[in-house]
C-alpha cells in the first residue's frame, strides 16, 4: 500500500488469525485506497462506491448513512449502537466548506480576544496622528514607546501582513483606507 502512495498507520492481526486490520492515515490515501480496491470487493463493495461518492460529493451523509442501514438489514454489515443520532446533511465538500469558515471565525475571534498586541484606542490614535495630524513614524515610535517600528509601520499600512487589535481580531494592513478599527477587515 505505502508503495503505491497509500499512507497507511497500524496494520494489526485479528486474534483468530485469519484476517487483517488496516488503518489509513489520510483523506488522500483513504479515497485512492477505496479506488483501487473497489474492483476486488464483493461484500463490502456497496459501501466503498457509497463512501467514494460521498467523498466526491456526489451524497449527502446522510444518504450515506442509509446506505450503511441498507446494509445492516440486508446482513451484510454488523450493527453497531449508536449513542447519538448522527444528521449530516450535507456534502462531503459543503460540510468542509462550512467547517473551514467555522474554524477560521474561531481561530480570528480568539485571535482578537487572546493574541492581539494592540488596543483598539491605540490603533485608532496612531491611524489619527499619522492620516489626520501628519505626524511621522519616528515621532510616532517615540510617542508610543509600548510598541516596535514595525507594528507602528503595519498599523499604517507601510509594513507587510497584518496586525493583531485586541476586541477585532486580525487586520489586514495593506488596506491604508482604514481609518477607524471598527470598519477594520478581519
Amino acid at each position: 500500500m505505502n508503495s503505491n502512495g497509500v499512507r497507511t498507520s497500524n496494520i494489526l492481526k485479528r486474534s483468530d488469525g485469519e484476517t487483517y486490520v488496516l488503518a489509513v492515515s489520510e483523506f488522500k490515501s483513504v479515497k485512492k485506497a477505496l479506488r483501487r480496491m473497489l474492483p476486488y470487493l464483493c461484500k463490502k463493495e456497496n459501501e466503498a462506491q457509497a463512501a467514494l461518492d460521498y467523498y466526491r460529493g456526489k451524497i449527502t451523509g446522510n444518504q450515506l448513512l442509509a446506505i450503511f442501514a441498507a446494509e445492516v438489514e440486508a446482513g451484510r454489515r454488523e450493527r453497531k449502537a449508536r449513542l447519538v443520532n448522527l444528521d449530516v446533511p450535507y456534502t462531503r465538500p459543503e460540510g468542509d466548506t462550512i467547517m473551514r469558515r467555522i474554524r477560521s471565525d474561531r481561530l480570528r475571534d480568539a485571535f482578537g480576544r487572546y493574541r492581539a498586541k494592540l488596543t483598539p484606542e491605540d490603533f485608532q490614535s496612531i491611524r489619527t496622528e499619522h492620516f489626520d495630524e501628519g505626524k511621522r513614524i519616528c515621532d510616532l515610535v517615540r510617542e508610543h514607546p509600548q510598541y516596535a517600528r514595525e507594528t507602528i509601520r503595519r498599523v499604517l499600512g507601510r509594513g507587510r501582513g497584518y496586525i493583531g487589535v485586541k476586541g477585532i481580531g486580525r487586520v489586514d494592513t495593506t488596506d491604508t483606507t482604514i481609518r477607524e478599527p471598527k470598519r477594520a477587515t478581519n
